[in-house]
């Protein structure tokens, strides 16, 4: 079937650069978006990747303070090693930015400020005054990292604007028991002026997030959002890291408060300069965007984001959206502060699981409808018995099979073809736009792999098998996906139109080694050191 090719621009939300990325911070919205966008490329669309890392989040500031550097070196630092972990995984960003510094610094600064420029001018904002404690001593404003304290909706420990328990995002001065988190004395509460954008029309911006596929729970988590703060979406905080805004009639300072839409500006500036087109974020153009976050930021996206983007007159907001819930490390919430994470790098380099491997565990398990969790046993267990001594075994009888092919020209016979064709058409509806589900993709290739009735060791039911195995593994395990690809005699990653192009064979799949057998001593070297002495304390 043909596919009228279209052009798309994702951003999976930037992460801020205050540490490397753990598998936690992979599971949700950046294997998510790069297997959508894998999957758009495989049907001839063109995309382009764009994300950047969060700079100005007072997170950093904390993060110097703790290091002893510099926020511009830590973000610098961080940006660095948060690209490493991305490529190690074979996540593909086509531009991954550096706002705070660098050749895009200015031009973000100049579209943030712009923004609210044009909506004060419109008469869409109202300044608000609000308490925010301060510190005489540190001279900093209590909010954003450095402040801490009890979520005012659900009760649990919360920190900044956000409560990741609930999703809720509140006031500073709405903090129940607030402290500060370090260093801060002397504290009082200070009056401040903060511009919000009023809200007017609550129930067409309702419709449009949903429309983007946010499933009801987010939608939950906006709504009371909104009556909370009686339709209103913060534009500036106190501070003095962050893009300027002009101080307030008390002469705090202010910063523009970062939502995700400003991102959107200055990604899409990227994505439109490179192949001089429109910006993919202005209201007339033909381009599809899709930013992909979690709950923790859902307030900000579905609530801030949307309604500034579509508050700007020649703009529109993210057309979709793909969000995500908690990925847990062996039934706790992953930790930096206490080390308890796998670093997406380090798993792939420092013990012998692979790239397509971890993909494909965490794609299966992907905390896409719930909190879900990564279990090392239960990822030996799934590396052992379903990638080397299922699927790896099976590749090798059809490569086996496909050796006595090589160099005729064959092509997908029935009853194959149709089969495939019905597998095909239930991966496209794993990635319908606004319900994208990486599990129902993992659940098609499960399914192709153990499709029953197949002789593997007839070199034409193998082609076939091989074919088809190579389209549908493409979002999830590139790597096996290019080289099954090559080895039918085709060029480049998979595409779904020249899958019933006939080609000769190049063969060499018999011998090759995609998996190795892993055992809970090969993953000491990337799992936290807890977990090493709980093994022990076991074992002694």
């Amino acid at each position: 079937m043909h596919v009228e090719p279209q052009k798309f621009f994702l951003m999976p939300i930037p992460p801020t650069p205050n540490g490397r990325l753990h598998l936690g911070h992979i599971a949700g919205p950046y294997l998510r978006m790069d297997m959508l966008g894998r999957y758009l490329r495989t049907q001839g669309h063109r995309v382009d990747v764009v994300s950047a890392v969060d700079g100005f989040d007072s997170y950093v500031l904390w993060k110097a303070l703790q290091e002893g550097r510099t926020p511009q070196d830590v973000c610098s630092d961080y940006h660095r090693q948060i690209a490493h972990d991305l490529a190690s995984l074979d996540i593909v960003v086509d531009d991954f930015l550096d706002l705070v510094q660098g050749p895009h610094a200015r031009r973000h600064a100049e579209n943030a400020r712009r923004a609210i420029e044009r909506l004060v001018e419109r008469g869409l904002t109202e300044t608000i005054v609000e308490k925010v404690l301060y510190s005489e001593k540190t001279g900093r404003y209590l909010a954003g990292a450095w402040l801490v304290g009890h979520c005012p909706q659900c009760g649990a420990g919360a920190a900044g604007y956000f409560c990741e328990a609930c999703g809720a995002h509140f006031r500073p001065q709405a903090m129940v028991e607030p402290r500060a988190r370090m260093g801060d004395d002397a504290l009082e509460w200070r009056e401040v002026e903060s511009l919000f954008l009023r809200i007017d029309e609550e129930e067409p911006l309702l419709r449009s997030i949903a429309a983007s596929g946010a499933s009801p729970r987010f939608m939950d988590v906006v709504r009371r959002f909104l009556a909370q703060e009686g339709r209103r979406v913060r534009l500036t905080a106190p501070g003095e890291w962050g893009v300027a805004w002009s101080a307030d009639r008390f002469g705090n300072p202010r910063v523009l408060f970062e939502a995700g839409w400003e991102y959107a500006l200055t990604c899409g500036d990227q994505c439109a300069s490179e192949a001089d087109e429109m910006h993919p974020m202005y209201r007339n153009c033909d381009t599809t965007t899709l930013v992909s976050f979690g709950i923790d930021n859902a307030v900000l996206l579905l609530a801030g984001s949307a309604a500034v983007m579509g508050a700007l007159p020649d703009c529109k907001p993210f057309d979709y959206v793909l969000t995500n819930y908690f990925y847990n490390l062996q039934g706790e919430k992953f930790s930096t502060s206490r080390l308890h994470v796998v670093w997406a790098a380090d798993i792939v380099e420092a013990t012998p699981a692979t790239s397509d491997a971890v993909r494909y565990f965490l794609a299966r398990e992907s905390p896409e409808e719930e909190t879900t969790n990564f279990d090392v046993d239960a990822f030996i267990a799934f590396v052992n018995d379903e990638l080397v001594s299922t699927l790896q075994a099976r590749i090798h009888t059809a490569g086996a099979a496909l050796d006595n092919l090589s160099g005729e020209l064959v092509q997908i016979c029935e009853p194959l073809s149709g089969e495939l064709a019905a597998m095909l058409e239930a991966l496209g509806v794993s990635f319908r736009l606004n319900a994208v589900t990486v599990r129902g993709a993992c659940a098609v290739l499960l399914a192709w792999t153990m499709r029953p009735g197949i002789d593997l060791s007839d070199a034409i039911q193998a082609y076939g098998w091989l074919k088809g195995l190579a389209c549908i593994a493409a979002p999830v395990m590139p790597r096996l996906a290019n080289e099954i690809w090559w080895a039918l005699g085709h060029d480049g990653a998979p595409l779904q139109a020249q899958l019933w192009t006939a080609t000769r064979p190049r063969g060499g799949l018999a011998v090759r080694q995609w998996f190795a057998p892993l055992q809970r001593d090969s993953l000491d070297r990337c799992l936290p050191a807890g977990q090493l002495r709980e093994r022990s304390a076991a074992h002694a």
